[in-house]
């Protein structure tokens, strides 16, 4: 079994809650019929949804109505991070899975830059999710970095995914196809401290993002040594391969997003390409490996 280990779905403004920049504005919308589409042709078999803010009410629905195909993943909002004052942020994630049974949250914020993530007003939420059994979306910024290198120690029962090889989002761009871009997005010192974080057992690696982080063309061949690395690293089961669809729907196309491990890394074994290619998400959402 195949899975899409992170993709995004969403509708026109108009038609669903969302909110709007220029990555996403009101008219672009991309329904989860286009995303099976992809799926079906590329032999896809389950995704994972991540929704595109804190406001967003189609991924929960697609949740709801296809919840043998689809794991979702909500961002966290500042109830959830115990930013709202008065508001306690378990009591914000409890009531915000009450409407939304999603399998996981994504969040770029852990504390206040400088200070150390025992004093987050996030932490009693980040080990609520630990004793749920929910999987952290890490996509911090830079200034965030610190508090994440902190974080297998001090929630070590928390699973913690590293979106998009682990890369830390700053200045983003649009670019001409309509895909979020960085300039020398790799810094050096910031893929050693992922790297590092390999020899913590609950941190997975996710293989994805190649066509915003490459200075080359499709197949991105200036990524292969960090792909190759992060799976020597963390190992095949704790690696996995996501799409980020919509984005490279047009270029390079989802097929051939979906073959890019296996070009990155062409001695790699069958097994090994199988978990990171399924293995591993379903390890995480273990329904999905339940036959339709």
């Amino acid at each position: 079994m195949i899975v899409d280990g992170h993709a995004h779905v969403f509708l026109a403004a108009t038609a669903s809650a969302r909110g709007t920049d220029e990555l996403i504005p009101a008219p672009r919308e991309a329904p989860v019929e286009r995303l099976l589409a992809v799926m079906e042709g590329a032999g896809v078999d389950r995704a994972v949804l991540v929704a595109v803010d804190r406001e967003d009410d189609y991924v929960p629905a697609v949740r709801r109505e296809r919840a043998e195909r689809f794991a979702a993943i909500a961002v966290a909002g500042p109830e959830e991070l115990g930013r709202v004052e008065s508001v306690a942020p378990v009591e914000a994630l409890e009531r915000r899975r009450e409407g939304f049974e999603f399998d996981g949250l994504r969040t770029g914020w852990l504390g206040e830059p400088g200070r150390p993530l025992s004093e987050s007003p996030a932490l009693p939420m980040l080990r609520r999710l630990a004793e749920r059994g929910l999987p952290l979306w890490s996509y911090p910024a830079p200034d965030q970095m610190p508090l994440l290198l902190e974080l297998p120690e001090a929630v070590p029962d928390l699973t913690v995914v590293l979106n998009h090889l682990g890369f830390f989002p700053e200045a983003m761009r649009v670019d001409e196809l309509g895909r979020p871009a960085f300039g020398a997005p790799l810094v050096a010192e910031r893929v050693e401290a992922v790297l590092g974080l390999s020899r913590h057992p609950g941190v997975v690696m996710m293989v994805s993002g190649q066509y915003a982080l490459s200075g080359e063309p499709y197949p991105h061949p200036d990524l292969d040594e960090l792909i190759g690395r992060s799976v020597e690293a963390f190992g095949p089961e704790r690696c996995m391969w996501g799409s980020d669809f919509p984005w490279i729907e047009r270029e390079p196309g989802y097929a051939e997003t979906a073959g890019l491990v296996e070009r990155a890394l062409p001695g790699l074994g069958a097994d090994d390409l199988a978990a990171i290619r399924g293995g591993t998400a379903l390890g995480l959402f273990p329904h999905l490996a339940v036959a339709a």
